[in-house]
């Protein structure tokens, strides 16, 4: 049998050919990005074997190719790939999107690769279980290409959706000279999984989304492998991912009254060997045209419940607060700024962070983050990387 990484490679080439085609077509849309990232730590590394180097530099870019085929039918292409110049666990080359899509009102089907977010909060979105975490960004904003077969039907009621999703992505983790890992690495290429078909496992996700008056919201349901791996130790010096079948009922829900803005996400997951919910609920209150300027101001406020037990799964959000604020200049440049803290009101900790990002001409953009981390105890789940607070520069050309 075809190994994921045979067709994976296949289907790039194949796009690349594809792409070198409609890179001649004046009909086709194109968009070219490179990058450079640069990330300084100021704090030695915790654990043995990790890179004693306080900086880490990666190199990413993208290639957006969209093709309107006739009225009803287009492909868009869209490959990914990031060098890290440290932790080789980093590099990826993946189809953010490669997908064709028949539109005919109000039917849409899409079959390919593709990234779909779902949630409406702004600390973590516990809906949002369609794509694998992109690891190799810390943020956990960026998520991997999944293959899938999307049908949706969009009649004046609302939009159904139906997903089938025919392979699993499995989630990376930081190699021995990496940060933000434990003291035992966890070995990926040792996986296991619950289900007898381990990667072929054919997933289905349901949902329907609508609105009425100042009200938008959303119910999934979602049946298959889970993305978050349980970890198992496999040796006395390695760990291995265990990924379990899983049923989860969630809902998204935001309501808008003038300036503010009332935001929660709710969820039921049958899991590993428990019932459990969790839910993320807040507001967001903004000040437009503050002091007379075109800056906007918003507060951001929401509290993070997870009643999962140490059976499951760990995350980083079970008990926490997040008070956070946004502000947007409105300017030529598109500059803005963002910070916040999340602090977890049972294990006493936070993890704090600042962003600033702008455009800097017409074809480059520059963004400068702040992580720091609060001192965990060992039994958190961020014990393991509260040595890692880190400064991260981005510079990226769009051609």
């Amino acid at each position: 049998m075809f190994s994921f990484s045979n067709i994976f490679f296949a289907n790039v080439l194949f796009l690349c050919f594809i792409t070198n085609i409609l890179l001649g077509n004046e009909n086709v849309d194109t968009r070219l990005s490179v990058g450079v990232e640069t990330r300084y730590f100021k704090n030695p590394p915790k654990w043995a074997r990790q890179s004693t180097d306080h900086l880490q530099t990666s190199v990413e870019g993208f290639i957006e190719v969209f093709y309107p085929l006739n009225s009803s039918n287009s492909i868009t292409i869209n490959p990914f790939f990031r060098k890290d110049g440290v932790d080789e666990n980093r590099d990826l080359l993946d189809i953010r999107e490669g997908y064709w899509l028949f539109e005919s009102d109000p039917i849409e089907v899409l079959v390919g690769f593709n990234t779909v977010f779902w949630g409406v909060t702004e600390s973590i979105n516990l809906v949002d279980v369609i794509n694998q975490t992109d690891t190799g960004d810390f943020s956990g904003n960026q998520k991997l290409g999944q293959p899938m077969i999307n049908l949706q039907f969009l009649p004046k009621y609302g939009t159904f959706s139906l997903y089938l999703l025919p392979y699993f992505r499995e989630r990376s983790f930081s190699g021995s000279k990496g940060r933000f890992r434990g003291l035992t690495e966890i070995e990926k290429d040792n996986s296991e999984f619950e289900s007898t078909e381990s990667l072929h496992n054919i997933d289905v996700a349901l949902r329907y989304s609508h609105y009425f008056a100042n009200v938008d919201f959303g119910v999934s349901y979602f049946k298959g492998t889970s993305r978050e791996p349980l970890i198992f130790p496999n040796t006395a010096t390695g760990l291995f991912p265990y990924y379990e079948q899983i049923n989860q009922i969630g809902l998204d829900f935001q309501y808008t009254y003038v300036d503010l803005l009332f935001k929660t996400e709710v969820i039921v997951r049958d899991g590993f060997s428990e019932t459990y919910a969790a839910a993320v609920s807040g507001f967001e209150y903004t000040f437009y045209q503050t002091f007379d300027s075109d800056s906007d101001f918003s507060i951001l406020i929401e509290y993070q419940h997870d009643g999962r037990s140490k059976n499951e799964p760990q995350i980083l959000s079970d008990q926490d607060i997040f008070v956070g604020y946004r502000i947007t200049l409105n300017d030529m440049s598109d500059s803005s700024f963002q910070g916040g803290t999340v602090y977890d009101t049972s294990r006493y900790n936070s993890i704090t962070f600042l962003e600033y990002e702008t455009r800097i001409y017409e074809n480059f953009s520059f963004q400068v983050s702040v992580t720091e981390f609060s001192e965990a105890q060992t039994s958190d789940p961020s014990y393991i990387f509260d040595s890692d607070d880190f400064i991260q520069i981005k510079l990226t050309s769009y051609l």
